[in-house]
């Protein structure tokens, strides 16, 4: 599947027209004339989709606030996300911009505004592909909108003229329209694809996926702007999927079948509502490193798994959470997430040598001892696939590629507790239910603490951050909540202790309405589109 997706994204690059400002080139071996003959030429640039759907997964600056909100100790090199560093930030803005995501809207375009060439295919199939594509412009659009806030809309796939910035809320308007366009979707058992064969892949999108892309617009629109009305419609979109109205998902029984079905091998669970397909024969050429990005938690992996030693570790420039962070995350002893998350917490040795007092000798003596790592080791991706590229073998300290599982983007545990965040908001007695039904998965009693609206939310803050670690959500749940002042303390290697970090910490309210939440504008997309502008907030700091 993943060598067809290539191939595809090769067959209609001379599709795109000459829409400078996303780089694309136009060729002449395929046309509008010759194309559209069929539902297999729909689903292929549906499958091209998909791999810009990919891609943007695997974007290192798109992964830039994973590190920002990263729950660890030591962030090494990556440091600079979390004290809003310029340098850091601007880095790699003349390679990386938001192309990936534009490529992924064209195909979309293209798809509805070509509808009249179409051959051989039933309205409905039509309407069907057509709300695919409108699926995944939605998610870019909406990606594209907690990123960058005012982004470009996308003209029409003919147009040549550049075009401004519009405004993060009709980008997110944007968003809402063509999701709602995908709500003539069936639910996820009832998919077929353009031989008539039933989907397993959660990465095609169905009616409980696109509500549960509504719910979290919705969610992200309240916390911008503190309207009720938006967290009520993200309950309401939320709660037709818990309640199974579109569609079934259903939680995993315990902690470890979430790990080994949903994230790991199983793929597909009952538990995964939306994930994107990783297939890593095909991504044999490309370094682990790669695949940290497209599993953020990945930027903890170490021991077993990898080349470095549990005592190499110990010295190495690399991110690391200490076992009493996560023993503090984790405060709970009942909390099974605790040991199916970690690797042998707090239980993980390495030879070393120490100054040992011999009493026959009257001195003291040098011996091999066994020292505790002070580090934990994540365990919550655990099915290591290694290469078998020679190249890969031959020149890296270790061969491997990633962890056996799709990229989940959403899992019905997200879901409720999302829910739950927003009950608060609208002041439901019912938040405490979602709460406590994630709770009593992981092993807890049911939540005793006060129900004062503010102290759950913050309860719920932290029920996530235990559920999702590494999960990718954690920056977007704390700028949603409007957290980013009053993250836990951190602190560096001088023994000063200071939030996310003190430029976080000193935002005025006038920085983040210029942008200061968002990441700026890569130099690349202004050289492209000259109508864009960079954000307020990194124009001031760029220089």
């Amino acid at each position: 599947m993943d060598m067809k997706k290539i191939f595809v994204m090769i067959l209609l690059l001379p599709l795109f027209a000459c829409n400078d400002w996303l780089n694309v080139e136009s060729e002449k071996s395929v046309t509008y004339l010759n194309y559209f003959k069929g539902e297999q030429d729909l689903e292929s640039t549906l499958i091209a989709m998909f791999g810009y759907e990919k891609s943007v997964c695997g974007d290192a600056i798109m992964r830039t606030f994973d590190y920002t909100g990263m729950r660890c100790d030591e962030m090494a090199t990556l440091q600079g996300y979390r004290e809003l560093d310029k340098g850091s930030f601007f880095s790699k803005q003349r390679q990386e911009s938001w192309g990936l995501q534009y490529k992924a809207i064209y195909l979309a375009n293209m798809l509805e505004e070509n509808r009249f060439r179409f051959e051989n295919i039933s309205e409905e199939r039509a309407d069907y592909w057509i709300a695919q594509a409108n699926f995944i412009k939605a998610y870019m659009y909406f990606d594209l909108a907690r990123n960058w806030g005012d982004v470009p809309l996308a003209p029409g796939t003919e147009s040549i003229n550049e075009v401004p910035k519009s405004s993060v809320d009709t980008i997110l308007q944007e968003a809402i329209r063509c999701a709602e366009i995908a709500l003539i979707l069936p639910v996820h058992d009832k998919l077929t694809d353009a031989s008539g064969n039933s989907v397993s892949s959660k990465q095609y999108a169905s009616l409980g996926t696109v509500h549960t892309l509504l719910a979290n617009i919705y969610a992200w629109m309240g916390g911008l702007y503190g309207k009720e009305e938006y967290w009520r419609k993200a309950e309401e979109h939320a709660s037709l999927v818990i309640d199974k109205k579109v569609g079934f998902y259903d939680l995993e029984k315990t902690i470890g079948e979430m790990r080994d079905k949903t994230l790991g091998s199983g793929r597909n669970s009952d538990e995964t509502i939306f994930s994107i397909a990783i297939n890593s024969q095909d991504e044999d050429r490309y370094w682990i490193n790669f695949f940290e990005c497209r599993y953020p938690g990945l930027l903890l992996l170490a021991w077993p798994y990898t080349g470095i030693t549990v005592a190499n570790f110990e010295y190495d420039y690399v991110p690391k959470i200490t076992v009493e962070t996560v023993e503090n995350i984790y405060s709970d002893p009942a909390d099974t997430r605790k040991a199916v998350y970690w690797k042998d917490l707090g239980e993980v040795t390495y030879p070393s040598t120490d100054w040992v007092y011999d009493p026959e000798l009257g001195d003291y003596v040098e011996q091999e001892v066994e020292m505790i790592s002070q580090y934990a080791f994540l365990d919550k991706w655990n099915k290591p696939i290694n290469s078998t590229n020679p190249a890969i073998i031959a020149g890296g300290e270790s061969s491997l590629l990633a962890m056996d599982g799709d990229r989940v983007i959403w899992r019905l545990a997200d879901l409720i507790l999302l829910r739950a965040e927003c009950r608060t908001r609208l002041k439901m007695a019912t938040a405490v239910e979602d709460l406590d039904r994630i709770r009593e998965r992981a092993g807890l009693e049911k939540y005793s603490g006060s129900t004062d609206s503010e102290v759950l939310r913050k309860e719920i803050f932290y029920e996530r951050e235990r559920e999702l670690f590494g999960e990718g959500q954690r920056y977007f749940d704390i700028v949603r909540n409007g957290y980013y002042r009053e993250e836990y303390p951190y602190i560096d290697w001088y023994g000063e202790s200071y939030f996310l970090s003190y430029k976080y910490a000193a935002l005025t309210d006038e920085d983040v309405k210029n942008g200061a939440l968002y990441l700026p504008v890569a130099r690349k997309s202004m050289e492209e589109n000259t109508s864009v502008k960079q954000n307020t907030y990194w124009l001031w700091h760029q220089n």
